[in-house]
């Protein structure tokens, strides 16, 4: 256990935070630690960082983050294989194993930063495939009761950007999570700029080590790295709204970015917001970056109020424009 811990290299937008408290848990012991402190202060889980804004300067309360590691092999046929992943874990290093493997199912999720435990919370997406696709189960510890319990797919009530753990105000944390992959190799090629680097490639030559490349180039080309240039991904969700309103917005810009969603219509955040101007624009330490409009970056040593405020202005813009409401993605702690 450590005090008035900073918490600004274990966050991606390296935002100022002081932890009253911060403990890291490798094992049953620090869960056991943890269990004692439940429910006499503030606790906050965290993963990998590559998803939270710290919109206070200081958190009163406990910092507790996932640091087991390690996987193991459950069971394997012809067909798939089930692995164990530590929540510790790193999600990148994760994918690129599988890959290398021959397995796949998790190849379009390459290159996403944070860890394995954080990737049922968001349910986390990209190039046509989420991490529900291959999650069969998860492992959670219970801070109240000092106990373990498996959930399946279906428990975690996974949506779009959304599970069950996200926005929980209760007692359990990810320790492992199971993973269902595939042996045989079919691509996913349903994004369009995935399809068109690989059009030229015979389709035997085509591996889930390819794809995850693939997907690293493009991620690369388009998204700022962490490391260098302090963000979350993107910043926003792609608002789903009805047909009705869809054609409406559409007579009025034919232009508009958009795809077709069970509930309606799913727009593109990042359309909406280059359109009210965003996109490139800097105030103070703050910004939606230069070659995507859906990333808002932490230019040098933006302070917490400073993003917050940007991106509320960002949300009054497109509401005000579009009629339209923008949900952050980013999970915001105050």
């Amino acid at each position: 256990m450590e005090h008035n811990f900073n918490l600004k290299d274990l966050n991606t937008f390296h935002l100022e935070c002081t932890a009253k408290e911060f403990l890291c848990l490798r094992d049953d012991k620090d869960l056991q630690h943890l269990h004692t402190i439940y429910g006499k202060e503030k606790i906050f889980v965290l993963g990998g960082g590559a998803n939270t804004v710290f919109a206070c300067e200081y958190f009163d309360g406990l910092v507790a983050k996932v640091e087991n590691k390690g996987f193991s092999i459950i069971s394997e046929d012809e067909e798939n294989i089930v692995i164990e992943v530590a929540g510790g874990g790193v999600w990148k290093d994760f994918v690129m194993w599988a890959c290398d493997k021959g397995y796949c199912g998790v190849e379009n999720l390459a290159a996403i930063p944070g860890s394995v435990g954080a990737a049922p919370v968001q349910n986390i997406g990209a190039y046509g495939a989420e991490a529900k696709d291959s999650i069969k189960e998860v492992l959670v510890y219970d801070m109240e009761k000092n106990s373990f319990q498996w959930l399946s797919n279906q428990d975690c009530n996974f949506a779009y950007r959304y599970s069950c753990f996200k926005y929980q105000k209760g007692n359990l944390l990810i320790w492992k999570v199971r993973f269902s992959l595939k042996k045989h190799f079919t691509p996913n090629t349903s994004y369009k700029a995935l399809k068109d680097k690989l059009e030229n490639i015979p389709q035997e030559s085509i591996t889930p080590m390819l794809i995850a490349k693939m997907v690293t180039e493009i991620r690369d080309s388009k998204l700022p790295n962490p490391d260098v240039l302090g963000n979350a991904g993107s910043f926003f969700k792609n608002p789903v709204i009805s047909v009705e309103q869809y054609e409406k917005l559409k007579s009025f810009y034919p232009e508009i970015v958009a795809f077709d969603d069970e509930k309606g219509k799913k727009i593109s955040a990042g359309w909406l917001i280059e359109q009210c101007g965003f996109k490139g624009r800097k105030v103070g330490n703050v910004g939606m970056h230069e070659k995507q409009a859906l990333v808002l970056v932490n230019y040098g040593e933006a302070t917490a109020e400073e993003l917050i405020n940007f991106a509320y202005a960002v949300i009054d813009n497109v509401k005000n424009r579009f009629d339209i409401e923008l949900c952050p993605e980013a999970h915001i702690i105050k």
